[in-house]
């Protein structure tokens, strides 16, 4: 089991569109797949057609009670396993402020049901743009963190700082730095800001060693299938959209 979470400090960079897009296309690889949404705004759990109002337990329950099992949040959506979000978990920050070993809840719950969890090949975990105790929960229990950046120079900003934040957080807790990846996302080959960036990047001494060499364009076959509660491998699988996230997918084994 290998769990890999994505993130960043910036939003809109398409977080949430790459952890649904991967889930589907290593579930088309014939890998079994677990997703976790750690993000308040439950955007992937919307994408999978869940919804935590309809009386779902959710991620939220693993952090607030520590007899939740897997099996008692886990909801399958069409072959692929998700623990979903609620907007609820946004009082759950404040509530784990004073609670021993905070950052290592869902480690702990990786570990405890560690015979569960190993029917997995990869468990994704889609994080919010901070760096909040409830996504350096997800952090620290990846084997690896891949930062999805949109074609800008905020979005350049956003993984720097979240890099500088980490580094800081993984040497007061004695623990490796596993940031694995830099993903460009949204890329418009026709505009000078998509290639300067790409450019920037590969040329950059903290990311140039980090960076996929797959890059994903904006494509509107993406958002379609998000609607539409499909990956996009599914829904539109000769799409670039579809096409640049199996050459990510392939990429992203060999890495992690």
């Amino acid at each position: 089991m290998k769990a890999i979470s994505f993130g960043t400090l910036k939003g809109g960079t398409g977080k949430t569109t790459t952890t649904f897009s991967t889930a589907g296309t290593l579930k088309s690889m014939g890998k079994n797949v677990l997703c976790i949404d750690i993000d308040p705004q439950a955007n992937l759990t919307s994408n999978f057609g869940a919804n935590s109002d309809e009386g779902l337990k959710t991620i939220l329950d693993v952090f607030e009670d520590d007899e939740t099992s897997p099996e008692k949040v886990i909801v399958s959506c069409n072959g692929i396993d998700l623990i979903p979000s609620t907007i609820k978990l946004t009082g759950t920050e404040m509530q784990l402020v004073n609670y021993p070993g905070r950052e290592y809840i869902l480690k702990n719950f990786f570990e405890d049901y560690k015979d569960f969890f190993n029917r997995y090949d990869y468990i994704l975990i889609d994080t919010n743009p901070s760096m909040s105790i409830l996504n350096q929960n997800a952090f620290i229990a990846s084997d690896a963190i891949i930062l999805v950046n949109e074609a800008g120079a905020n979005s350049l900003g956003g993984s720097l700082i979240f890099m500088d934040l980490w580094e800081g957080i993984t040497k007061r807790l004695r623990i490796q730095n596993n940031i694995k990846g830099f993903l460009i996302n949204r890329f418009i080959k026709r505009t000078k800001m998509s290639n300067d960036f790409v450019e920037c990047c590969r040329n950059h001494d903290r990311i140039k060693d980090l960076l996929f060499n797959t890059i994903v364009p904006v494509n509107v076959k993406l958002a379609e299938a998000e609607t539409e509660n499909v990956p996009i491998n599914e829904y539109a699988p000769t799409a670039t959209g579809a096409l640049s996230f199996k050459e990510f997918t392939k990429e992203l084994i060999e890495r992690v």
